[in-house]
C-alpha cells in the first residue's frame, strides 16, 4: 500500500490546497500588514478562486488510498467544486461593491469567504460521513462569524447569534444522525452504505439505522431552510451584509443539496420508500408557506430569504421522486437559481448604501434610472418566477416531469399552484421597477464588479433560456 502522496495526488488535491493557501495569506497579510490588505485582499481572493477553478478543470484525479477513503474525485465532484468555486467569485465580486459603500476591514471578511468555499468543496466531493461533517461545520462556523461581520450593526449581532445556536443545534442532530448510522453498520463509508442497510435484517439494526437517516435529514433540512426547520433563515438574511446574504442565498442552499445528493441520491438512491415520502411531505409546507408569506415582504433581504425557502421546496420535488433522472434535474434547477439569485443580489449592490438593505420602494422607477439594472434584475426575477421562455421554466418543468413520472401528482399539483403565485410577488418587484421616478432621483454608484456578475448572470439566463442543452449534458456526464 502506497503510504505516502505523489506529486499527482498533490494536484488532484489542488482547488482545495490553493483555496486554503490563499485564506490563510490572508489573515496573516491582516495580521500583519492591514494597509496592504486593504488594498490587495481582494485581488488576491480573486487570483485564487480563478487558480483554483483551472486547477478543479484540469487537475488529475487520485486514486491513492490515503485520500480516497475520504473524498471523490469523480465527474460530480469536478462539478460541484467549480460551481461553488464560482458561487465564490460571484460572492467576491459583489464585496468589493459592498466595501465601497461601508467601512470595514477585508483581510478577515475573505478569509471567512474562502473558509466557506472550502466548506462547499469538502462537501461536494466528500466520501465519508466525516468529511462531509468536516466540510458543513467549517462552512457553517465561517457564516457564523460572517453574519456579524458589521460589528457596529445590531442587527448583524442578532442575526449571527441566532444562526450560530440554531446552527449548533442542527450540528448536534447531524453528528448524532451520523454516530446512529454508524452503530447499525459499522462503517461511515458513503460508498458503503448501501450493502450495508441492504445486508440488515428487520430487527433493532435497521431501526437504529432509519432513525441515524432521520436525525441526518433534520440536520440538512435545517442547513437547507426547509419549514419547519427555517426560522434562521429570514432574520439572518436580513441582518447580514448584502453578499453574506447572496452566499447564504445560493452557496449555502446549493451546499445543503450537495449534502443531499452524495448521502441520498449518490450513497443510497431509493433504499427505503418511507423516506421518500418524508421528503415529500416536508415539501408540502416549504412550498405553501414560504409563497405566503413572500408576498407581505418588502425588505428585499428578508423577501429572497423567503424566496430561497420556497426554491427549496421545489428542490426538494426531485429529491423525493429519486430517480434516475432526477438528480440532472435538480443539478439543472440548482445552477438556474444559483445565477437567477445571483444576479438579482448584484443588481441591489448598487442601491445598498444603508444597513437595512434595500426597501422594495427603493426599486422605483428603476428603469428609468438604469435601465441595464432594471432589465437585468427583471429577467433574472422572472427565471425564478419560472415564466416562460426562461431558463427557470424549463428547470421547473423537469422537476415537474420527474416527479409525474415518480408518482407524485400531489404534489406537482401544489408545486404548480405555488408557482403561479409566485409569479405575483416576482412580477410586483417588476412593476414597480417601470413605475414612476420618485421625486428626488439620486445616482447609483458605479461598481464595476457588480456589472460582471449582473452582466455574466443576464448573459448565462439567456444563453440557457434560448439553447439548454450543453448545460443538459454536461450535467448528464457530471451524474453518471
Amino acid at each position: 500500500m502506497n503510504l505516502s502522496l505523489s506529486l499527482a495526488d498533490y494536484a488532484a488535491l489542488s482547488p482545495l490546497l490553493i483555496v486554503l493557501g490563499v485564506s490563510l495569506l490572508l489573515i496573516l497579510l491582516e495580521s500583519f500588514a492591514e494597509s496592504a490588505a486593504k488594498k490587495f485582499s481582494f485581488f488576491l481572493t480573486l487570483a485564487g478562486l480563478v487558480a483554483a477553478i483551472y486547477a478543479a478543470l484540469y487537475s488529475p484525479s487520485s486514486h491513492n488510498p490515503l485520500i480516497t477513503p475520504w473524498l471523490r474525485f469523480d465527474s460530480l465532484a469536478t462539478f460541484f467544486t467549480v460551481f461553488f468555486l464560482f458561487i465564490g467569485l460571484g460572492a467576491t465580486l459583489l464585496s468589493f461593491s459592498f466595501f465601497q459603500n461601508f467601512e470595514a476591514t477585508h483581510g478577515e471578511y475573505y478569509f471567512l469567504l474562502l473558509s466557506s468555499v472550502f466548506g462547499l468543496i469538502l462537501i461536494g466531493s466528500s466520501a465519508d460521513f466525516l468529511t462531509l461533517f468536516l466540510g458543513l461545520e467549517t462552512l457553517s462556523i465561517s457564516l457564523y462569524v460572517w453574519c456579524g461581520y458589521m460589528k457596529k450593526w445590531e442587527i448583524s449581532h442578532e442575526a449571527s447569534v441566532k444562526y450560530f445556536l440554531i446552527g449548533a443545534l442542527a450540528a448536534a442532530f447531524l453528528l448524532y444522525g451520523i454516530a446512529l448510522i454508524y452503530g447499525a453498520v459499522g462503517t461511515t463509508r458513503l460508498d458503503a452504505l448501501l450493502s450495508a442497510y441492504r445486508s440488515l435484517a428487520d430487527g433493532p439494526e435497521k431501526v437504529l439505522f432509519l432513525s441515524g437517516a432521520a436525525l441526518v435529514t433534520l440536520g440538512l433540512a435545517f442547513k437547507a431552510a426547509i419549514v419547519p426547520f427555517h426560522v434562521w433563515a429570514p432574520d439572518v438574511y436580513e441582518g447580514a451584509p448584502t453578499p453574506v446574504t447572496a452566499f447564504m442565498a445560493v452557496g449555502t442552499k446549493v451546499g445543503a443539496f450537495a449534502a443531499f445528493i452524495r448521502v441520498f441520491m449518490v450513497a443510497l438512491p431509493q433504499f427505503d420508500p418511507i423516506w421518500n415520502q418524508v421528503i415529500a411531505f416536508l415539501a408540502y409546507p416549504t412550498l405553501i408557506y414560504a409563497n405566503i408569506v413572500a408576498l407581505r415582504q418588502t425588505q428585499l433581504r428578508r423577501f429572497f430569504a423567503y424566496s430561497g425557502i420556497s426554491h427549496a421546496g421545489f428542490m426538494l420535488i426531485p429529491l423525493a421522486a429519486g430517480t434516475p433522472d432526477a438528480l440532472q434535474a435538480l443539478t439543472f434547477y440548482l445552477v438556474v437559481y444559483a445565477l437567477a439569485t445571483m444576479g438579482a443580489f448584484a443588481v441591489l449592490a448598487f442601491l445598498d448604501t444603508k444597513m437595512r438593505g434595500v426597501m422594495l420602494r427603493d426599486l422605483h422607477g428603476l428603469f428609468r434610472r438604469s435601465p441595464f439594472l432594471a432589465g437585468v434584475l427583471a429577467l433574472c426575477v422572472l427565471t425564478l418566477s419560472g415564466i416562460p421562455p426562461t431558463a427557470g421554466f424549463f428547470a421547473k418543468f423537469y422537476l415537474f416531469k420527474v416527479a409525474f413520472e415518480a408518482g407524485y401528482y400531489a404534489l406537482v399539483i401544489v408545486g404548480l399552484l405555488m408557482a403561479i403565485l409566485s409569479a405575483f410577488y416576482y412580477l410586483r418587484i417588476v412593476a414597480v421597477m417601470l413605475s414612476e421616478s420618485p421625486a428626488e432621483e439620486l445616482a447609483l454608484p458605479r461598481s464595476w464588479p457588480a456589472a460582471v456578475v449582473g452582466g455574466i448572470s443576464f448573459a448565462a439566463i439567456v444563453g440557457l433560456s434560448c439553447y439548454p442543452t450543453p448545460l443538459l449534458v454536461l450535467l448528464s456526464e457530471a451524474v453518471k
